[in-house]
């Protein structure tokens, strides 16, 4: 299934003012969950959560661009690295939020975990083709 790009355009859009939103909203300590403290397969919950967060970046580059070839793929691949240093990056400037060392480091999985995702579902394809 193709989608059009102009609805790419809006999921680009819509899933960067969330990143931004999720990045400056202050957060309530007064959880029912404490994400901090829950672990899932023996990793902090929130941490996984920041992986998943990111992970999207390098799909919807893909389903957008994917004619765009290798160096398209490693500019996007930086870009989706960047937005990831720059959530955490604005936290460390707001009083309210924490900078996180292993929370850039989550976004960072996600980011590469995407793109090895997407490069590989990409290098398939050529083989198939190819074969």
């Amino acid at each position: 299934m193709k989608l059009p790009v102009r609805i790419l355009k809006w999921l680009i859009i819509a899933y960067l003012l969330m990143l931004l939103i999720l990045s400056v909203a202050p957060t309530n300590s007064n959880e029912r969950i404490n994400f901090s403290s829950t672990q899932v397969l023996s990793i902090r919950f929130d941490y996984l959560l920041h992986a998943l967060l990111f992970f999207p970046w390098m799909v919807l580059m893909h389903l957008r661009w994917k004619e765009k070839g290798a160096w398209f793929y490693m500019k996007a691949l930086g870009v989706g690295l960047l937005l990831a240093v720059l959530s955490e990056g604005v936290q460390f400037l707001l009083p309210y939020r924490s900078f996180n060392v292993f929370d850039l480091l989550s976004n960072f999985v996600g980011v590469i975990v995407g793109a090895l995702i997407v490069g590989w579902g990409g290098a398939k394809r050529q083989a198939i083709g190819d074969g």
